[in-house]
């Protein structure tokens, strides 16, 4: 593969970070000292950031990458790029942005596949200094994507892959042009008779899940949820680190039929979660495996959290978040608690990103999507400002780093440390 060796990480200025947080409110002044706007929005040349993603590498290095839009608008409107910023001491400061995938816009005449590429989903091995990055590209609109296999009609919502490696000598991060990967993914969703069950699909922004159970081969097994233009989500798997996708449970399954933009996580048990964008909370189902080492399982009866006795309540904004489990330890009785962390709007037409909790500490938290989808324990609200989409990982030094979109602007693109204690007023820890 060709490999764009990008600058060395050494000791980074303050400076590099750009502006800090004005308080307004005394939500605002508790965290003014700590949030920073990693990329302004609109810029100088009016150009607006969206859609946050965050790892944080095996060796403590975080990647927080942002869209930015010359076009003004989503793939399919023109030219979309994808920059990063890397701090090498748990968010403190940042490199300078650079972007590492560079559409070419409509006028390029070349390979439609490179017009733009956007909406970043991520992941950092466990195990190894590598990173990998998932992304829509090309010039189709979701909505208008029509998969034809082996047909030179055929114009889906196109997928690319870049892979990051950290080099010990150079102590820098080498990166790899982005790869299109459309054939791939769209291959496992024709059926028998060889006709297309997905037209459209994009890979849910923010985080990729990686198992900390399940390892067939090199890697721990990776799972990405994706939007199809038919039929709600589905959800992917990879053993290979995103050299090859394939489709967890079959083609024929609908996990979320009216799921928008989703993700997914492990729970305590090895299953995987389902959790979906509607119109007010979210949409959950559970993945429970029959042969774990051949992906095989079944999906459950998706739950919306809007209707469940205690689940997740918020305004009209369908809006996507993230989910992630922690491992915690509640300072009430000093028990060791895994903890589901979800983050959402609360409010209408998107505003007050809030960060939800519960407990998982017994199977019956989370042996059907329903018991998953009720009786969330708290909240904490991250921001009072009009504010959208967001994701977050755990830290070196055990903070989550939360990075989000917020006012003002189309939109800021926010990252705040945050400590769980702070997160849960006190509850919790991370272990």
């Amino acid at each position: 593969m060709k490999r764009n060796t990008l600058l060395m990480l050494t000791a980074l200025t303050a400076g590099w970070a750009t502006e800090t947080l004005q308080a307004s409110t005394p939500m605002e002044a508790e965290r003014a000292d700590t949030a920073q706007c990693l990329y302004p929005s609109a810029d100088k040349a009016g150009r607006p950031h969206r859609i946050p993603a965050i790892a944080t590498a095996k060796n403590g290095h975080l990647f927080a990458i942002s869209d930015y839009r010359p076009c003004g608008n989503d793939i399919g409107y023109g030219e979309v790029d994808i920059k990063c910023r890397i701090s090498t001491d748990n968010g403190k400061t940042w490199t300078p942005e650079f972007t590492f995938a560079d559409g070419v816009g409509d006028n390029h005449g070349g390979e439609v596949w490179r017009t733009g590429f956007g909406d970043a989903a991520v992941v950092a091995d466990a195990q190894r200094n590598e990173v990998l990055i998932m992304m829509v590209c090309g010039k189709t609109v979701c909505w208008h994507g029509n998969y034809i296999p082996g047909s030179k009609e055929s114009n889906p919502n196109r997928v690319a892959r870049v892979r990051v490696t950290y080099n010990k000598k150079t102590k820098q991060w080498d990166w790899t042009q982005p790869v299109e990967v459309t054939e791939q993914i769209y291959s496992q969703f024709v059926d028998e008779q060889g006709q297309p069950t997905v037209q459209s699909l994009f890979i849910g922004s923010g985080r990729i899940c990686q198992s900390r159970k399940v390892k067939v081969g090199k890697y721990y097994r990776l799972y990405c949820a994706v939007w199809t233009k038919n039929q709600g989500n589905r959800v992917m798997y990879s053993d290979d680190f995103g050299e090859n996708w394939y489709v967890l449970g079959t083609i024929a399954e609908r996990p979320a039929p009216q799921g928008d933009e989703p993700k997914c996580e492990e729970l305590p048990d090895g299953s995987v979660l389902l959790s979906s964008r509607k119109g007010y909370g979210r949409f959950f189902n559970i993945y429970r495996y029959t042969n774990v080492k051949k992906a095989e399982g079944k999906w459950g009866e998706v739950a919306a959290s809007h209707d469940q006795e205690g689940g997740i309540r918020v305004g009209a904004n369908s809006t996507n978040g993230e989910v992630i489990l922690v491992q915690a330890r509640r300072h009430a009785d000093g028990k060791k608690v895994p903890l589901l962390l979800q983050s959402l709007p609360a409010a209408n037409n998107r505003a007050e990103v809030t960060i939800f909790y519960k407990p998982l500490e017994s199977a019956a938290n989370y042996d059907t999507p329903q018991h998953v989808a009720e009786k969330w324990e708290g909240s904490f609200r991250v921001t009072e400002k009009g504010s959208a989409y967001s994701t977050f990982c755990l830290q070196k030094d055990k903070k989550i780093g939360f990075f989000y979109e917020e006012e003002p602007g189309w939109y800021n693109m926010m990252y705040v440390p945050l400590s769980l204690e702070r997160i849960t007023e006190g509850k919790y820890s991370v272990r």
